[in-house]
């Protein structure tokens, strides 16, 4: 037994020496960084999506309230939004025309759309051949609302429903 004693006092001699030296360090030849980058992006929804003006009389000018639709903005950067119509004409029986100076004639209809405030402060010529501003600079994930004013022609040369499509678009504020 004294053999092996002998034999294993000088190897933990060693390995205490051994560990009591530093051990030489390593370069490392690598570093990596994450990138990370969020996309812009617009997004607006409209609610209510429909609205029935109900039976119209010759001439009259039925509205919403000012606030009746409201956009809700989930977009990432501010925005400008337009309004318009998405059709020259008003489908259903004989169609309306849409007048785009919000003129009523004989089957002839206008329209004007309101952001929020007062009826013939602030209103908005909705048109077809070209979309105005109804809400603009509006900062990122900001909900806003507006209205509809409808200016009904002079004279029906039918009694069918008639069907437009209001549209709001969002771009980018630059």
């Amino acid at each position: 037994m004294k053999k092996w004693l002998e034999r294993l006092i000088p190897i933990v001699v060693l390995a205490l020496l051994f560990s009591l030296v530093p051990a030489p360090a390593f370069a490392i030849n690598t570093a990596d960084v994450t990138v990370n980058a969020t996309p812009e992006y617009l997004s607006i929804s409209v609610s209510p999506t429909t609205y029935a003006f109900g039976f119209v009389a010759e001439s009259a000018t039925p509205s919403t309230t000012t606030s009746y639709f409201t956009i809700t903005n989930g977009s990432s950067v501010a925005t400008n939004n337009t309004v318009s119509v998405t059709s020259a004409t008003w489908t259903g029986g004989t169609p309306w025309t849409h007048s785009d100076t919000a003129t009523p004639n004989a089957d002839t209809v206008g329209l004007k759309a309101n952001k929020g405030g007062t009826w013939g402060t602030g209103d908005v010529i909705v048109k077809f051949t070209s979309s105005l501003s109804l809400a603009a600079s509006q900062a990122a994930t900001t909900d806003w609302s507006f209205g509809l004013k409808l200016l009904a022609p002079t004279s029906f040369s039918d009694g069918a429903l008639k069907t437009n499509t209001v549209r709001i678009t969002a771009t980018k504020q630059t």
